[in-house]
């Protein structure tokens, strides 16, 4: 009662002045912008679903498939609601620098290109209106729901811009919503998926409203009055914040970032913060890396991440890598054979498959999961393997999807390489402090 009473005493606050400062150099990596450490977010657990220790693993391919979850938080459920929250201003009709549609063909600014005059109209900022930035935030929110589990995670859409008044370049009306719930927080994720399809088939609109933003999806993460999304306390509550710029309402004109709108925005992320929500920011292209101040002070201060995109395309990969479970890196390691599992799937909400090379017989298989705050935990497993000779095809298809999955991470995140490499390190340590029992031999 006492937080849900802070909360609405914030939202009535009128925020002090806040500090200008030349925007950071961009970085391509993932920082964490936090205002203060983080608390300590307690050890890592870590459990396996399949196999079963002891099992019979049977397959056509020396591969045995694991799959389970880890997370990193002290006392707290292994629940999530996440709520995606993509920018649909006037600017994300801009090209994206990549095929978003896979049709063989990236669309390009006409504005930019060489092309005659008239051969587009004014209005069209990507010679293939499926390749645009709001098509890849689309995508890349469509990309996420494969990447978590439903009976784990709910999920909710909202969408964002800011109503012009052409003739004054201001608000419509004064206190104008400029957020709309797209889909409240479900575990039905093709509910998420026929709603995503409806935001990229309509034209983007008007100016930027962070604040609008976040003010709605805390509304319905934390469960204040006029919200549509059933209240679960227990979760941990993470909003995905997606934008191709920086706040211009809503204070002053459509065009320009007042001080007003950087303060709208950091006292909503406040109200986030006080009902315990995390803010995860994504900050997509040059225009949004101009001015990162608000992007990168909206997770500061829930002491969630800032990930600057500089080519928007890439948002589609990078919004797989995000973890919600505090999880780094999973590794697998074959003690027996000692051989590492070269395809390992990490979720966001800390889920994970692999698929490790095993011998016919006895199998005994390590599992290593690491923090963000450099925690480990190791589980050891031991099963039977035995080739079988016929099968469905749906373990190799699984394989083949992680494989592509993989590539694609590999192709947009460079991060991914240096995280093998650690990866190889910290299994190859765990080989060196354990002796192989004789009869594992």
């Amino acid at each position: 009662m006492r937080a849900h009473l802070l909360i609405l005493a914030l939202l009535g606050l009128v925020p002090g002045s806040i500090a200008r400062a030349d925007p950071p150099t961009p970085s391509l990596a993932v920082v964490e912008a936090s205002a203060a450490p983080a608390p300590d977010p307690g050890p890592v657990r870590l459990h396996i679903d399949t196999p079963v220790g002891g099992s019979l693993v049977e397959s056509k391919m020396h591969m045995a498939e694991i799959r389970g979850a880890a997370t990193c938080a002290a006392g707290q459920p292994e629940i999530f609601d996440v709520m995606i929250v993509i920018d649909v201003s006037q600017s994300t009709k801009a090209a994206s620098g990549a095929d978003v549609d896979e049709d063989g063909s990236i669309g390009e600014n006409p504005h930019e290109g060489l092309y005659l005059p008239g051969e587009y109209p004014d209005e069209v900022w990507s010679t293939d209106p499926d390749d645009t930035i709001l098509a890849a935030e689309v995508k890349a929110a469509r990309a996420l729901l494969e990447s978590v589990d439903a009976k784990r995670v709910r999920v909710g859409l909202l969408t964002f811009s800011g109503e012009v008044n052409l003739e004054t370049g201001r608000q419509v009306k004064r206190n104008q919503r400029d957020a709309d719930l797209e889909v409240a927080l479900t575990r039905n994720y093709d509910r998420v998926r026929r709603a995503l399809d409806q935001v990229g088939a309509r034209p983007p609109r008007g100016a930027t409203n962070f604040a609008a933003g976040i003010r709605l999806a805390t509304q319905e993460l934390a469960g204040l009055s006029g919200a549509v999304s059933p209240t679960r306390p227990s979760a941990r509550k993470v909003i995905l914040f997606l934008t191709d710029g920086f706040p211009t309402f809503p204070a002053g004109q459509a065009t320009v970032s007042d001080p007003g709108d950087l303060e709208a925005a950091v006292n909503a992320a406040r109200v986030a913060q006080t009902a315990g929500i995390r803010i995860n920011s994504y900050a997509l292209g040059t225009q949004a890396l101009t001015r990162p101040i608000a992007a990168t002070e909206i997770a500061r201060v829930t002491l969630g991440t800032f990930t600057p995109v500089l080519e928007p395309g890439a948002i589609v990969a990078t919004l797989q890598a995000v973890s919600f479970a505090n999880i780094e890196d999973v590794g697998v390691l074959n003690l027996t054979t000692r051989e590492h599992a070269p395809d390992v799937r990490l979720n966001p909400d800390g889920s994970f498959v692999a698929f490790v090379p095993v011998r016919e017989g006895k199998n005994r298989v390590l599992v290593n999961a690491l923090a963000s705050n450099g925690g480990e935990a190791n589980l050891e497993l031991e099963f039977q393997f035995r080739v079988k000779e016929s099968e469905g095809r749906m373990k190799e298809r699984e394989l083949a999807r992680l494989r592509r999955l993989n590539d694609e991470l590999l192709r947009h995140v460079e991060a991914e390489r240096i995280r093998r490499e650690k990866r190889r390190q910290r299994m190859e340590r765990e080989i060196d402090i354990r002796v192989v029992r004789p009869d594992q031999e």
